[in-house]
């Protein structure tokens, strides 16, 4: 009979409080994704309802992932890895045209939120193309990264919930910066 590793009991549970949300009506899946190689890692994508079709929207992705030696270890019953669990990464994507004030205010308003427990990268990337060969640019890509440097395991599976509702928050407040620019 097969049993379960980690992951697949953690990835059941965050799918369905995602899926749950985009059936309530507060969120709309954009992607998905689900391969499993030498590591297994589970990637969903969604936006806040209200922005369906929006090309320039925000919208969040969750990745979940853990590594062969977690699966070893699980499987094996061995002590292959010190805690075998699951990593968990969120990203935003949105655009931002003043750098220095919007990036600040997004990493305020993120702490704000998650009580300034992940670790939050931002990383601007600028897309030039043979009509746009102007600099600066007038807006930039940016991707928020909140990553909570430790595994997490079956224990951690009523967080989840949690993580996805600070998930949508960010995404309101997220959507809110972008309001104001407009």
């Amino acid at each position: 009979m097969f049993h379960p590793l980690v992951f697949d009991n953690i990835k059941v549970v965050l799918e369905g409080a995602v899926y749950d949300r985009d059936f309530e009506g507060s969120i709309t899946i954009i992607g998905r994704m689900d391969l499993a190689t030498f590591h297994r890692q589970f990637q969903i994508d969604f936006r806040l309802a209200d922005e369906f079709g929006e090309a320039k929207g925000v919208f969040a992705q969750m990745q979940l992932r853990t590594s062969l030696a977690d699966i070893a270890a699980e499987q094996l019953e061995q002590p292959l890895t010190e805690h075998i669990g699951c990593t968990i990464c969120i990203h935003f994507f949105m655009t931002v045209t003043d750098v220095q004030r919007e990036t600040e205010a997004v990493a305020q308003m993120l702490n704000d939120i998650w009580g300034n427990r992940p670790y939050i990268t931002q990383t601007i990337k600028a897309k030039l193309d043979e009509y746009q060969l102007h600099w600066p640019p007038k807006q930039y890509e940016n991707q928020i990264t909140l990553d909570f440097h430790r595994k997490i395991d079956e224990g951690n599976i009523e967080d989840l919930r949690g993580l996805v509702d600070h998930t949508i928050a960010s995404l309101t407040q997220l959507h809110a910066v972008l309001a104001k620019r407009s």
